[in-house]
């Protein structure tokens, strides 16, 4: 068998920059783009009652019922269902507020489903560290069938300012946000 023979000034010069390059590539794929790391399971059964009851407190011609559950991310860990299970992306983009302009992406979810929001490390790991910061997402019914609109808030308006400065759009960052959290239903 023959030895592959690797010149030591190729060795000590491209080596060592082209594994840190790989390496580092591998890293931010897996902490940014996974998306089977965390999930939080959405309890339709206690989300179908509570618009129930907002329904029927408030008026029909008001407008549709939301549910907000806003709470810290916690409560599960990497979950196989996150590959395995369906998604209905309908929109992505930025909130009208002035104050604090966050991303959100709304998904569909059929009726009669179960369903789980996975999210990646990068936005799990936000939210850990900045204990003031909570997971946000709000659940409406449909007009059309009893499927539900799922709406997930990520919190990161400091990128919209970052990607004004840098690139002159406050879109350069929508394509690995809107990777960041997805919901998915049972198949």
């Amino acid at each position: 068998m023959k030895k592959i023979i690797i010149p030591d000034a190729l060795r000590s010069r491209v080596l060592p920059p082209t594994i840190g390059l790989g390496l580092t590539s591998l890293l931010l794929f897996t902490f940014f783009l996974v998306d089977i790391f965390r999930a939080r399971v959405i309890d339709i059964d206690y989300t179908m009652k509570i618009l129930k009851e907002k329904h029927q407190k408030e008026n029909k011609n008001f407008g549709i019922s939301k549910v907000v559950f806003q709470k810290g991310f916690n409560d599960k860990g990497p979950d196989l269902r996150c590959i395995t299970w369906s998604s209905k992306l309908l929109y992505s983009g930025w909130n009208n507020d002035k104050k604090d302009r966050d991303f959100f992406i709304d998904y569909y979810v059929p009726s009669g489903k179960k369903a789980i929001i996975c999210a990646t490390p990068a936005l799990a790991a936000s939210l850990s560290a900045h204990p003031k910061k909570r997971f946000l997402y709000e659940v409406s019914k449909t007009e059309l069938d009893d499927g539900l609109y799922v709406r997930v808030v990520v919190g990161v308006s400091e990128v919209r300012e970052t990607c004004k400065l840098v690139t002159g759009s406050v879109d350069c960052a929508n394509s690995i946000l809107g990777r960041q959290a997805i919901v998915k239903y049972e198949p």
